[in-house]
């Protein structure tokens, strides 16, 4: 590990949401308290933002020496840069709850609204509509279904991001909503065709207990959200504990598909497995403290492989320490 330099592969989010281009929404009337209820269902960038304890960051910037021989946790310095471009993707994702929050539903039923349709601003020719619906289960609980579709002006609607919910909000429910990359290119509203991927981008949460948990699926592709393809899944507890999986890749093209776990204060250990082809693949396990310093690796490719194949075991010998039970 201590050869890969620290890399990690380009976090640049720019997904490409034809709804989100909607520059203002022009609308008069007032809003019921149903109407609200249907938009509270909606997911929001902060209520799903995915948070790390400060060690994460502050491992980013530890110099070697200062946490002794083995170093700061380069795996745990990962975390930051990762949780980051998660979170700037799921904002651009949820920009569209902007723009329903911006006009009253243009219709109303008894458990339906809609908004739009709309002329997109930013495509010449294509519109945009909102719709929601509701149901609810023998307990009373809603649930909510809702799509965001787009069509050349007066063609065929195709969905472009679609999802559910279940609670009264979005702030203490669970849900998943889906962007569809394959139907922006076949409207020809993708603003990057050449890189997105075919495939569809999905985001699972569930604020219902603790923890709280955020899932986001990334599909294959070249790094089209500045993200690498992988289930990323986080769990984040009320007392600051948590668990972050997520993968990165290294200046060699090298796979780092990395499950952490960790306290409140930031201290944790890691299970990292290195692919390094499609048959070949390594694991390792490091710990660190609350400031990011390695305490203990396990490491049994020391055997056939000088340092490691985390490059923290020189000559063989392994860092024997502390490792929190988070």
């Amino acid at each position: 590990m201590r050869s890969a330099n620290r890399a990690t592969a380009p976090l640049r989010p720019r997904v490409a949401l034809a709804a989100l281009a909607l520059a203002a929404l022009a609308g008069c009337g007032t809003w019921s308290n149903d109407d609200i209820a249907f938009v509270e269902a909606l997911p929001t960038s902060q209520a799903l933002r995915l948070q790390l304890p400060a060690s994460a960051g502050q491992a980013l910037a530890t110099p070697g020496p200062a946490c002794g021989a083995a170093g700061a946790s380069e795996v745990w310095a990962q975390t930051k840069p990762t949780s980051d471009a998660l979170n700037a993707t799921v904002d651009q994702l949820l920009a569209f709850v902007d723009l329903v929050k911006s006009s009253p539903p243009s219709t109303r039923g008894p458990d339906s609204r809609s908004w739009g349709p709309w002329a997109d601003q930013k495509h010449a020719g294509m519109e945009v509509r909102v719709t929601m619906t509701r149901s609810r289960d023998a307990a009373g609980v809603p649930s909510y279904a809702y799509v965001f579709e787009e069509r050349p002006h007066g063609g065929a609607f195709l969905a472009v991001l679609e999802g559910s919910f279940r609670g009264d909000s979005a702030r203490a429910g669970s849900g998943a909503f889906v962007l569809h990359f394959a139907n922006l290119r076949a409207l020809g509203v993708d603003d990057h065709p050449a890189t997105d991927p075919d495939a569809d981008l999905t985001v699972q949460y569930d604020r219902t207990g603790d923890p709280r948990t955020l899932a986001v699926d990334v599909p294959p592709g070249p790094q089209s959200v500045g993200l690498v393809d992988f289930n990323y899944g986080f769990a984040g507890y009320q007392s600051g504990a948590g668990s972050f999986d997520f993968v990165f890749v290294n200046d060699q093209a090298q796979r780092y598909e990395v499950a952490t776990r960790f306290d409140a204060t930031g201290a944790g250990l890691a299970t990292v497995t290195v692919v390094l082809s499609a048959t070949s693949r390594f694991s390792f396990q490091e710990c660190w403290d609350s400031a990011g310093c390695i305490t203990d690796v396990q490491d049994a490719t020391t055997i056939f492989v000088a340092g490691g194949i985390s490059g923290l075991c020189p000559g063989g010998v392994c860092p024997q320490g502390a490792c929190p039970d988070p």
